[in-house]
């Protein structure tokens, strides 16, 4: 067995590039010195990441003794109003409990985010064990030399959002554990080398104080989501603001005015709300914990054996055997190979194939989140794990693997991430800490309700000096005051403003969409940017094999589609160039590759399998493919290197021949081999073959390579291109490709090489990276496979009216530029007939001095003009003249620093294809276009956009969870991978939820206003009473609060959206003028008419002005029938007012029950206005009709009709409001109002748009792609 080694902090810190590694023997426990010491430092896990960008600041507290005695004395002198102020404000519950201090003394850290959210944290003190601290000395022997080497006694545990920071004395601040230890790939590689070379999985083996040291760090593997019972949630919520100022409520009706029924009900409805919030609280973060919680029994290899030891003990970097079931953690695989369902986690219903690390396919820097192809994560399923080899599973058995896992077959894993810092734990995070929208819904809210407060004040204080006037008690004066308070703030807001988002969820749901995130909902509604995958969104799912067209001797001929007609060459080629497995019978892997296997006819038969050849000196190999009943004419894969977004290709090595395939030792003895000979030879290699560990190849001692060796590579053309040798690519490559892109059809490029004897140096084949097997072996252009992945029928469709509704759409995609470009015509995406300027990486050999990004412009007819300049181009973009596309490489270049704003404001702008994105492109282009990127540097744009993004979830997870709404088109009904998730597999879905969206956002809107304008108007009404000491009766307000308002406040909500999308979205914020002024206006007509009504009452022959007694307890009177009966109709006035349908709503009459429900309160309004009886007189407290204080019935009649012009002045005030903002629009639209404008938008200094164009149509309209935001003047009539 080699030896054990030991990585150090300066080898990670000086050496993190190197793909060759020193290992030393450890030091003998002699070897105390302080030098020896110093090169023995703490281990690699301790080397922490940079602080967290999203903190601003971190400050330490201690709580002594003395202030929380104050604080008790304080909060018992106040009768428990000081604790309540404390739990309501951080800043007030810091001052009086506790003491600003260091950070390495605190006890609590107080967290403020760059968002402005602040919030307080324990922390806890850890005491090490003595393993933890130094593998030689312990702290009671050496303490000086283990704090000079920086061995700490204690540690300072800081948990924030799911993660773990801990104190680090010389930054004096908390640092944040890392995802992955920062010497992770170090020991990956290692221990891959170790392995490929001695398959001793003992060679493996950590020293027990590293791993301790790393318990401590990352704590245990359990996502751990605390639950509260619904007793504790009760206890919680019934202290929120909003519920105490309702008992408070409740509390001036009852004491002040025995307003006895209304209390009681809004009393029920609290208490209802509270456990009714208490109990969805409860289930949905027990239903959030138990997709969080997972533990198992797994077999881990600890001191030499596999240990069967829970879950919940990994570490990263411990090795576990994989067998069959859900996965605990993100692993990394190290031999064998597993059949994964990632369902749960991307939304992709399709299991892919997993199969071991290798640095010629991964590269030296391994990050789990790139490399999916060799990364278990956790949460998935294994369907299948096959072990490393014939008979090497039974060497397992020996190590102490159970043998459960031995018979059955199981792979070896290294442990990448644990908790929350895993794939799925991440996305948990993101649903239990979601960003902050850029909403000020809320906010706007409170200001409006406390400008509405203090106007109700003031109205107040001029009532108070009449009734102190008329001799009114000051208590009833000052219980009046709390009374117009609780009509000022309406109890049942939150309960209305609430009710739409509810409706809107279960519309959703009918349509087959489901929600995880309600508050994206509105957001929907406020979109200006929706990005589309391709594949499988825009386009049907899976793609159909058009044609071949093969290559012969540099000359393209004929395409053919029938494989007979193909040299024999190009079948076998498409048989095994692919990544695929079998699931018992099933053949799984990328739909692309079992497109052209099936295409070529042909059988695979794995590793594994009895075979039918049986050789003792044959090659190892992976697979077996052959012609329908023709094994003896197939082919063994011998070398496989997966597919990779980033080299845009997939290559294969295979043997031919009966004589040579021979039997197999199974795939994982070739990935083996993949392991070993990636990697180059050095001091570890050395060592290795020292200590008796062999390479399989070296051993083999050929002295060359056997004929019948075939390389053969698939991929993008422009890369396959790139590596084949020229003479075999024709000189139409370029024209011929451009006229199959240009019909939309996808198009890869297949080449092959032949390995003579003699052409590659002894073991090259298992020894070479990809990268070298390609340089060494001269490959041909073979062909070129057609593929058409037609439109879905409704593509196109949607994404006009997506354009009506003047929201951009942009296509980003994996596929080429030029196929991208088409399908986008095709869909709508971009206009027909217009040139579209492609920014892409400029060639590696330009200038030193020339831009990093190349320009050119496509022209309908396929030509492209590469000379073009910046200053002739970009105002053509920018006017609409020119559209964009942009290829990865291009986007790339264009995020490096120094950033060129110049290129990058276009692309935001107007960018409408992006091709040949990856992952991380497509998660980054989202950022870009909407807060900004996460981490970024000085100088980086954003646009500022709201962003939906709709993808397959597959290869679309960090775009999705970037975008403000995304929407994944897969079978789940409830994925992690986005806020929505739709079982409708078409991006009509999207339209769906824009749709709902705006209609939910807009009812929102209009409940507010109605809520508002009730308030304003029966705090007015009441004020007018107390003027002549006079007071409305119990049940005339519970018959107005109850009965009218809050019934129609709720149905509001019910009205569905349009079926079709309107032009302009709705506003984004309450203050904002078009609600402003419709509500401005509507309370003057209120206030109007209420004092038409009154005056109409002193025409009245007999009328006498009333007025009550001192105490304010008179109800029954003249006064207070007429203002009553006007606020009932008033009340109807409203909701009809403010529940306006088109353009994003359905008509009033749709809403079957707001329309219902206002007929019987009109006719109510009329029988409580025409009827005398014991219900309206001793009920109501209505007047009669006899005089001296009844209403005759000629009043009441012109009582009806003043309610009728109200209506009337309602609606005109409402067309006012309209017609105003249209007049403020056309000032924005002006010549002189463009020209000052101009001074202050980036885009209009740089001089990439001229001013006019910003008010110009026509061509430039969104269904020919432009969209501009920032630049549009605002749809305020649009709400109206």
């Amino acid at each position: 067995m080699g030896s054990q080694f030991v990585l150090h902090d300066d080898e990670v810190l000086d050496k993190q590039s190197a793909s060759v590694f020193e290992v030393e023997q450890p030091p003998r426990a002699a070897q105390n010195g302080k030098a020896s010491l110093q090169r023995l430092k703490r281990p690699t896990v301790d080397v922490f990441i940079g602080e967290d960008k999203e903190i601003m600041s971190l400050e330490g507290f201690q709580s002594p003794w003395y202030k929380q005695l104050l604080f008790v004395v304080l909060g018992i002198c106040t009768f428990g109003l000081m604790f309540l102020i404390s739990k309501w404000s951080l800043k007030v519950r810091t001052a009086l409990r506790l003491r600003h201090c260091p950070l390495k003394e605190a006890s609590y850290v107080r967290v403020t985010l760059q968002e402005g959210r602040v919030t307080l944290h324990p922390v806890e003190v850890l005491q090490p064990s003595p393993a933890a601290t130094h593998p030689y000395l312990s702290t009671q022997q050496h303490p000086d030399l283990l704090a000079e080497a920086g061995f700490p006694v204690q540690q300072r545990l800081l948990e924030f959002r799911c993660g773990r920071y801990f104190y680090v004395e010389e930054s004096d601040t908390f640092m944040p554990v890392p995802n992955v230890p920062k010497a992770f790939n170090m020991q990956l590689q290692a221990s891959a080398m170790r392995l490929a070379a001695t398959q001793d999985p003992r060679v493996l083996v950590d020293r027990d104080w590293q791993l301790t040291d790393r318990q401590q760090r990352y704590g245990t593997n359990d996502m751990k989501i605390p639950v509260k019972s619904i007793a504790a949630l009760v206890a919680n919520e019934m202290w929120h603001p909003f519920y105490v100022f309702q008992y408070f409520s409740v509390i001036v009706w009852v004491a002040g005015d025995a307003y006895y029924t209304y209390a009681v009900c809004i009393f029920v409805i609290t208490w209802f709300s509270i456990i009714t919030s208490a109990v969805e609280t409860h289930q949905n973060m027990k239903r959030l914990a138990d997709i969080a919680h997972f533990s198992c029994m797994v077999e881990v290899l600890r001191d030499g054996k596999f240990v069967s030891m829970p879950s919940q003990t990994l570490v990263p970097g411990d090795i576990m055997a994989i067998v069959p079931g859900t996965l605990p953690a993100d692993c990394v695989l190290l031999t064998g190979e597993c059949i994964v369902d990632e369902n749960m986690l991307t939304g992709e219903s399709v299991p892919v194939r997993k199969v071991p690390y290798s640095t010629s396919v991964e590269g030296l820097s391994y990050c789990a989140d790139k490399h999916s192809n060799c990364t278990l994560y956790g949460g998935t399923k294994v369907a299948q794990a096959r072990a490393p080899g014939c008979g090497r599973t039974s060497s397992y058995a020996s190590f102490g693997l159970s043998p459960a896992a031995a018979a059955g077959g199981c792979a070896l894993a290294m442990v990448v991430r644990t908790r929350f810092y895993s794939a799925k734990g991440q996305l948990l995070r993101s649903i239990l800490h979601p960003r902050d929208s850029s909403e000020s819904f809320v906010s706007d809210s409170l200001k409006f309700i406390g400008v509405m407060l203090v106007a109700c004040m003031g109205i107040f204080i001029w009532a108070a000096v009449v009734l102190a006037q008329l001799g009114a008690d000051p208590s009833r004066i000052v219980v009046r005051f709390f009374d117009m308070i609780t009509v000022a703030v309406p109890p049942a807001l939150p309960a209305c403003l609430t009710i739409a988002t509810v409706f809107s969820i279960g519309r959703l749901r009918r349509n087959g969409i489901y929600v995880t995130g309600p508050h994206t909902i509105t957001l929907a509604g406020q979109l200006d940017v929706v990005c589309f995958d391709k594949t499988g969104t825009l386009t049907v799912q899976g793609l159909e094999l058009q044609s071949i067209v093969p290559v012969n001797n540099g000359r393209f001929e004929p395409a053919a589609s029938d494989m007979q007609q193909l040299p024999p060459g190009i079948p076998q080629l498409m048989a095994s160039c692919h990544g695929l497995a079998m699931l018992g019978d099933t053949l799984v892997g990328d739909p692309l590759d079992q497109k052209l296997f099936a295409a070529s006819g042909w059988m695979l038969k794995e590793a594994g399998h009895e075979a039918d050849y049986s050789s003792a000196n044959a090659r190892q190999h992976l697979a077996l493919v052959y012609p329908p009943n023709r094994p003896a004419a197939g082919a063994a894969i011998i070398r496989r290197f997966e597919f990779s977004s980033q080299l845009q290709r997939n290559l294969v090595v295979i043997q031919t021949g009966a004589e040579q395939v021979g039997a197999s030792n199974g795939p994982a003895a070739a990935a083996t081999d993949n392991l070993l000979g990636s990697m180059a030879p050095g001091p570890l290699l050395i060592e290795l073959s020292q200590g008796g560990g062999q390479p399989p190849a070296a051993a083999a001692g050929s002295s060359g390579e056997p004929p019948g060796i075939i390389v053969y590579a698939k991929g993008s053309p422009e890369m396959i291109k790139g590596l084949a040798q020229p003479s075999s690519v024709p000189p139409d490559f370029d024209r011929v490709l451009a006229e199959y892109t240009k019909e939309g059809l996808r198009v890869l490029a297949l080449a092959q090489g032949h390995v003579p004897a003699g052409l590659l140096p002894e073991g090259a084949l298992v020894k070479f990276s990809q990268q070298q097997l390609e340089a060494a072996v001269p490959l041909q252009l073979a062909g070129l496979a057609v593929l058409e992945n037609p439109l879905r029928p409704d593509t196109a469709g949607a994404i006009e009216a997506l354009h009506k509704a003047q929201i951009r759409t942009a296509m980003v995609t994996g596929d080429h530029v030029r196929t991208a470009i088409s399908i986008s015509h095709q869909c709508n995406i971009l206009p027909p007939g217009r040139p579209v300027l492609l920014m892409d990486a400029a060639p590696a050999n330009g200038p030193i001095t020339s831009s990093p990004v190349a320009l050119s412009v496509l022209y309908p007819d396929g030509s492209v003009n590469h000379t073009v300049t910046r200053a002739s181009v970009l105002p053509q973009v920018m006017m609409g003249d020119l559209e964009c596309a942009v290829t990865g490489k291009g986007f790339d270049a264009l995020l490096t620093a120094p950033y060129d704003q110049e290129l990058l404001q276009p692309m935001l702008r107007r960018g409408a294809v992006f091709a040949r994105m990856s992952p991380d492109n497509k998660q980054n282009l989202v950022e870009l276009l909407g807060s900004g990127l996460q981490v970024a540097g000085p100088g980086c744009p954003k646009l500022g956009s709201h962003v939906g993004f709709c993808g397959d979830g597959a290869n679309d997870c960090g775009a999705l969870k970037a975008a403000h709404v995304g929407v994944s088109l897969c079978e789940a009904e409830a994925s992690v991978a986005a806020p929505m998730t739709s079982k409708q597999q078409s991006i009509i879905s999207m339209i769906t939820v824009v749709a709902e969206g705006r209609c939910t956002l807009l009812a929102t809107y209009q409940i507010f206003q109605f809520i508002v304008a009730y308030a304003m108007a029966q705090a007015f009404a009441t004020n007018l009473m107390y003027t002549r000491a006079l007071q409305m009766g119990n049940y005339q307000y519970l018959i107005q609060d109850l009965f009218y308002v809050t019934i129609l406040a709720a149905l509001m909500g019910y009205t569905e959206p349009c079926k079709t999308l309107a032009r302009a979205k709705p506003v984004g914020r309450v203050l904002s003028l078009p609600l402003v002024l419709s509500l401005v206006l509507q309370i003057g007509v209120l206030v109007a008419f209420q004092i038409v009504a009154l005056q109409a009452l002193y025409r009245i022959p007999w009328y006498k002005p009333t007025y009550g007694t001192p105490d304010l307890r008179t109800y029954q009177a003249p006064e207070t029938s007429v203002i009553y009966l006007t606020c009932l109709a008033q009340f109807v006035i409203l909701a009809a007012v403010f529940n306006k349908g088109h353009p994003h709503r359905l008509p009033l009459w749709t809403n079957w029950g707001l329309l219902i429900s206002m007929i019987l309160q009109v006719a109510f309004l009329i029988y409580s206005l025409f009827s005398v009886d014991p219900f309206t007189i001793k009920v109501q407290t209505l007047e009669g009709k006899d005089p001296p204080t009844g209403l005759p019935n000629a009043f009441r009649a012109g009582l009806l009709v003043i309610m009728v012009v109200n209506a009337v002045a309602a609606i005109g005030a409402e067309l006012l409001s309209r017609w105003t903002l249209k007049i403020i629009d056309k000032v924005k639209g002006s010549a002189w109002y463009l020209r000052h404008r101009s001074g202050s938008d980036p885009v209009l200094q740089q001089g990439l748009l001229h001013p006019a164009l910003l008010s110009s149509g026509g061509s430039n309209g969104p269904a020919g792609g432009l969209h501009v935001p920032t630049l549009q003047p605002p749809s305020g009539a649009a709400l109206l």
